[in-house]
Order: C-alpha cells, then sequence, then structure tokens
C-alpha cells in the first residue's frame, strides 16, 4: 500500500518479497470496513468463502447465532497478498524477490544487505511483522505479554458458519473460520496466560465437540501482536528516515485479531504523509484514525475476558442476553461489523444492558399475563437456527 501510493506519484520505490504470493495459515479474513473502504478487495474476495451467520459459544456451551447484516469474506491469503504486489507494481513500484537481513545508516540514507545483493534506500518502510528482528534495531521490542500465541490446525472439508468460543479466566478465545476449501481451526492466548499443551487441550476439546477432525489436518503455529495497552505509551513507529506499518508497528485489535484492514491503512496513511512531506505527522495521524482506538481496545480486553458481569462471566452474560435481547444483538453485529468505536464501548454496553432487561422483562410478563407461559422465542437464536444459504458473492459490494 505504501509503494502503490507512492509509486503513483512517481517516486522511485522498490518492494522487498522474498516469498511472491505467500500462504498464511491463520488470517485472511476481510470485514465488512475493509471491504467498503478498498472495494478491489472483491477481486481477491473471488473463490473466497462468504460468510453470513456468526456463532458465539460461552464457556459453559450457551450459544448464540448471527445472521450477519454484511457477510465477512475469508480468502487466500496468498490470493490477497499477490493482488496487492500486482496493485504497487502496475503503480510503478519495483518489487524485488529478495529478503532483507540486515540494514544500517549510511550517508545516502541506509545500506541494506539482501540474500542476492546489496541495496541503498533513501527511506525504509519496515513491514516485516512484529516478530521480526529488525524492528529492534528501530525502536523498543515488544514485550512477551504483547503477543498472542496461537495453535492450530487446517482441516479438510467445508463449513457455513464462523465460530467462536470462550472460556473462563482466559483472555484468548478458540475459533472455527471457513476457508474456500478448507477450515481454519485454533486457539490464541497471551503468551504466558497457559502453557502450549494446555492451549492443546483446550483445542482439541473444542474441536471433538464440533466434529472437526484431527486426522488429515496440517498443524500451525504463530505469534500475533497484542500490544498490551501500556505498551501503547511507549511504541514509537517512526523516526528519521524510517517508519513501522501493519503487524510491525502492532496495529492489530486486540479483541477481534483483525489486521489485514490496519496494515493496509496504516501504509496507506505513511504514503500520503511522505508525499506531503510530513512523514513526522504519520504517528499522530495514525494514532487519531485508529491508534487510540486499538489502545481502547487493549484495556477493554483484560476486562472482557476476566471480568463478571451479575455473577457470570461477561461472554457468559453476553451471549444468553443476546439470545433474548434485539439490542444486545445489534451491538454484537456492530461489533462483528467494525462500526462500534471501542472508547464508547461501555457506556453503549450498559445502556443497552438496562434496555435490554426492559425489554426482556417487558415481553415475559406480556406473555404470562397471556397466558403463554415464559418466553421461549430466544430458542430460536441456538445453533441450527437461521437460514444456511452463501448467496452470491456479489451482495458483499460496500453497502
Amino acid at each position: 500500500m505504501v509503494a502503490e501510493r507512492l509509486a503513483r506519484a512517481g517516486v522511485c520505490v522498490r518492494v522487498f518479497e522474498e516469498r511472491l504470493g505467500w500462504e498464511k495459515p491463520c488470517g485472511g479474513g476481510l470485514t465488512p470496513k475493509a471491504m467498503r473502504r478498498y472495494p478491489f478487495l472483491l477481486e481477491a474476495a473471488i473463490g473466497a468463502r462468504r460468510i453470513d451467520e456468526a456463532e458465539f459459544i460461552a464457556p459453559r456451551g450457551e450459544t448464540v447465532r448471527l445472521r450477519l447484516r454484511r457477510p465477512l469474506a475469508v480468502c487466500s491469503r496468498s490470493v490477497l497478498n499477490r493482488k496487492l504486489l500486482e496493485r504497487a507494481q502496475q503503480s510503478g513500484a519495483k518489487v524485488v524477490a529478495d529478503r532483507i537481513v540486515r540494514f544500517e545508516r549510511s550517508n545516502q540514507g541506509w545500506a541494506l544487505t539482501g540474500r542476492e545483493r546489496d541495496y541503498t534506500a533513501d527511506y525504509l518502510v519496515l513491514a516485516a511483522g512484529a516478530r521480526s528482528r529488525m524492528r529492534a534495531a528501530l525502536g523498543p521490542d515488544f514485550a512477551p505479554k504483547d503477543f498472542m500465541l496461537t495453535f492450530g490446525y487446517l482441516v479438510p472439508g467445508a463449513e457455513e458458519v464462523l465460530r467462536l468460543k470462550f472460556f473462563e479466566g482466559f483472555e484468548g478465545y478458540a475459533w472455527a473460520f471457513p476457508r474456500a476449501d478448507h477450515l481454519s481451526v485454533g486457539i490464541c492466548a497471551k503468551v504466558g496466560e497457559e502453557r502450549m499443551a494446555e492451549l492443546q487441550t483446550r483445542l482439541h476439546e473444542f474441536m471433538e465437540r464440533l466434529g472437526y477432525p484431527q486426522r488429515g489436518a496440517e498443524v500451525f503455529a504463530h505469534l500475533l501482536p497484542a500490544p498490551s495497552a501500556s505498551a501503547w505509551s511507549s511504541q514509537r513507529i517512526a523516526g528519521k528516515g524510517w517508519a513501522l506499518v501493519g503487524d510491525a508497528a502492532g496495529f492489530v485489535d486486540p479483541l477481534t485479531g483483525e489486521g489485514i484492514y490496519y496494515a493496509m491503512r496504516s501504509g496507506e496513511l505513511l504514503g500520503e504523509c511522505l508525499l506531503e512531506g510530513a512523514p513526522a505527522s504519520y504517528p499522530e495521524r495514525a494514532w487519531q484514525e485508529f491508534g487510540s482506538e486499538l489502545a481502547h481496545g487493549a484495556r477493554l480486553a483484560n476486562l472482557y475476558y476476566h471480568s463478571d458481569m451479575l455473577g457470570k462471566t461477561l461472554s457468559t452474560r453476553m451471549i444468553q442476553i443476546c439470545r433474548r435481547s434485539e439490542r444486545f444483538r445489534d451491538l454484537l453485529q456492530d461489533l462483528v461489523d467494525g462500526t462500534q468505536p471501542y472508547s464508547r464501548l461501555v457506556g453503549r454496553l450498559y445502556r443497552e444492558l438496562g434496555g435490554a432487561l426492559v425489554e426482556v422483562g417487558a415481553r415475559s410478563l406480556t406473555r404470562l399475563l397471556s397466558g403463554h407461559g415464559p418466553d421461549q422465542r430466544h430458542r430460536g437464536m441456538g445453533p441450527d437456527a437461521g437460514h444456511r444459504g452463501r448467496g452470491s458473492l456479489g451482495t458483499l459490494a460496500p453497502q
């Protein structure tokens, strides 16, 4: 995205990518927010799995299923990555199939050491992910607590529903994401939260309950950036002649794990700042547009995973109330859609909780007075509720 923006304006840009169009085991989710801002992502979504329904599973098994207002798409990362590289090339950037292993300042700017040869540059953009050793050469590195450990399987088969499972006293979740010709089934947790063996046990129980086989599945493990609230105060994403974008800058939603949108948008913002001759404005612009929201999300993550509501875990209560309340289902829809700011989430949560209790109480009282007994309509939100058809990818277009 940086290269495309700069090259389109006539700047000489090189993109170093050793593996052209590489695949990634977990990831590939295109949210409505991303597709609205970047309609060309619909081309990358061709052949992707369209997701119309999401099921949320509480620690003790209660479930709620949502028919999404706007569908998600889970695409192949190799397809998406090739698409982004092609757009950069078509704009005039040169894509170099080499891996930069070291860099240092020189009189001309930067001296880069690749596996194939050496290069020079005036400005350096590091987009090599949060785990890159080169990140520490530019600023404070992430601490172990600023990562999520993931473990999972690429399971053969087809599925229509995206599923998320939460646990008691556990900062993380298990997932089943349908992809074009298989499922990504995994679990994530803050580094240090549990040992890998305990993560595997949780995931295997989740897979067994839902009937996802381990036989024939490909195993994966990965570290994802998830900066803590304290890390945001010491983050340094730019300096003289350099900047970080995407995962390298820690731009990942701490609650959902979404990273594609923030990677693309941070690259676009940096390109604009460079063309305006104001690279020093990039950190503030990124903070104002989405950084402060991600920092709010980091503070909320601990609250969400470790707090109680009315004597039960927050995830349990939200799922229970969503089964009975249209207001709470709307809140959950907005979180999935990416339209609910974290900075205003707590206030809305308490407002909707009060409204939901009135809504549920009034409905139950009405049914009792009419002689119909307790309200049973929430049963329609169970695992078998809802329409399972996928429809056409044409309706993935921005709405």
